[in-house]
């Protein structure tokens, strides 16, 4: 575990989690690849928080290695779980996970995925969009970024110059530029995200899977809108 900025920490691992600490209590960012709960609860411990401690657990988007251990985290914090309406259905299981986008040209591995992505399902407490973050800190605002999934969000905090917690929306380049990444495609609802991110002002980026970009995070997404419009 690592801590980013003021009471966020990242939990580093295939996809990272995160936890973002305050006044109020604490919330989780994504729970990583199941069986993975024990690092997340392990994390909380080295900070000085305890289960019961935590008021929220918020889920960019349903795929297995970002809600993973969603379930059995409810259930040892008792916390409410958050997620968008387009992605919850997924979430609680009443249908399939969506397919990341780059298999959509390759169907053969849709099989295998589909394994790969059986998690158990959790209920939903809250639906959560722009402008409505029930269950979530003043300072932590949800910004709407389908494209990677139909109801993918992202979440920036009102910390440190602006932290984006970006999940899968995007990732970030050994040159600290912003891109797509290799498990996204070029759709007009993904690219339609990416310039809506580079409307907020962030200082920090972090994403599920690539390295952070530190300092003029914004100015990178700009970047990124500006070669896609």
């Amino acid at each position: 575990m690592q801590q980013i900025a003021s009471g966020v920490y990242q939990i580093r691992s295939i996809s990272n989690a995160y936890i973002v600490d305050g006044d109020s209590g604490v919330v989780l960012v994504d729970t990583g690849m199941p069986k993975r709960h024990g690092a997340v609860l392990g994390a909380l411990g080295e900070i000085g928080r305890k289960p019961e401690q935590v008021t929220a657990i918020a889920i960019t988007h349903a795929h297995a290695d970002h809600s993973g251990n969603a379930a059995i985290l409810s259930r040892e914090t008792d916390a409410p779980v958050v997620a968008s309406s387009l992605d919850a259905p997924a979430l609680r299981g009443e249908v399939e996970y969506p397919s990341p986008p780059f298999l959509d040209g390759l169907p053969f591995l849709l099989p295998l995925y589909r394994r790969m992505s059986r998690v158990e399902s959790v209920e939903i407490d809250n639906i959560v969009e722009e402008g409505r973050t029930p269950a979530l800190p003043p300072d932590m605002q949800v910004i709407a970024t389908p494209g990677h999934t139909p109801g993918h969000i992202s979440f920036l905090l009102d910390r440190d110059g602006g932290i984006l917690l970006v999940g899968d929306a995007a990732v970030a380049t050994k040159k600290g530029r912003a891109r797509r990444g290799w498990m996204n495609r070029s759709t007009s609802t993904f690219d339609a995200s990416i310039c809506h991110i580079a409307e907020y002002d962030f200082e920090l980026a972090y994403f599920a899977h690539s390295r952070p970009l530190r300092g003029g995070a914004s100015q990178a997404f700009r970047q990124l809108a500006a070669s896609i419009r």
